[in-house]
């Protein structure tokens, strides 16, 4: 890509629908939380199930997003990794300073849902739960 606006602009879009999904993936893990907690086993596989869906599609998303950057010349690519990880200057443009803010709340919301995971995982299947074998 060599037009700087179309490149933050499919960036952008990138980084808005990982936002969303991994905001439906934290929605999704709650609920979990729920059903486990309720013993629906029912619920919880059906959950489970659209959990990896939408986590396969947030894959998706990730590899689309290094593809476009892959088109980038370098210094464009390292600009956009850096605020893809919420470091750098944002250069005062629209695109850039939205992908910095969704990239820094998927961070969060990422960060939560880890921690939901962890309880959840700890709860059911306490020492041989992947995050104790994983410490």
């Amino acid at each position: 890509m060599t037009d700087r606006k179309e490149l933050l602009s499919e960036v952008l879009k990138r980084v808005q629908r990982n936002y969303k999904q991994m905001v439906e993936i934290e929605r999704l893990t709650k609920e979990l939380g729920d059903a486990c907690s309720r013993n629906d086993n029912e619920s919880a596989q059906m959950l489970l199930k659209m959990r990896g869906e939408e986590m396969e599609r947030a894959s998706e998303v990730k590899a689309e997003l290094q593809l476009i950057l892959h088109a980038a010349d370098d210094n464009q690519k390292k600009e956009v990794e850096s605020w893809l990880k919420g470091e750098g200057a944002s250069s005062g443009e629209f695109e850039a300073q939205k992908i910095r803010e969704f990239s820094a709340q998927t961070a969060q919301v990422t960060k939560h849902t880890i921690e939901l995971d962890r309880v959840i995982s700890s709860r059911l299947a306490g020492k041989d739960s992947y995050y104790q074998s994983s410490r």
